[in-house]
């Protein structure tokens, strides 16, 4: 079993989404990954968000946490953020033709148009509403 980490960066009524283009496949995903060997949920995030987009990000509350294919994933809101967006980490090492990563500023009334997994995007959503 393996567990994730991800956060929602907002900015407005945009948020922060990786556009991926996977062997012929086009799909966006919430930043993040994995929870290493005596990390919390909530330092992985803020680690992952700093290795891939640069960003310096303050997390609130989780907002979800999802079961996928036997692996959990927690899902965090930002409270703040600073830094330059820069493209960075693993994924910046593991781009190819094939295997294509965009840092995008998605609007969020377009979250129930594009190919995010369904739940992911209804998490935010809900989140928004209250």
């Amino acid at each position: 079993m393996r567990h994730r980490a991800s956060a929602f960066v907002l900015d407005g009524d945009r948020v922060l989404l990786f556009h991926r283009f996977k062997n012929g496949h086009e799909y966006y995903a919430v930043p993040g990954g994995g929870v290493e060997p005596g990390e919390t949920p909530k330092q992985a995030a803020v680690r992952e968000l700093k290795e891939e987009t640069s960003l310096n990000v303050v997390l609130g509350k989780k907002i979800g946490e999802l079961e996928m294919d036997g692996n959990y994933q927690y899902f965090y809101i930002t409270t703040s953020w600073n830094g330059t967006l820069a493209f960075g980490g693993e994924e910046l090492e593991k781009q190819s033709p094939d295997n294509v990563y965009r840092l995008e500023w998605v609007p969020i009334e377009k979250l129930g148009t594009i190919d995010l997994r369904e739940k992911v995007g209804t998490l935010l959503l809900e989140y928004l509403k209250k």
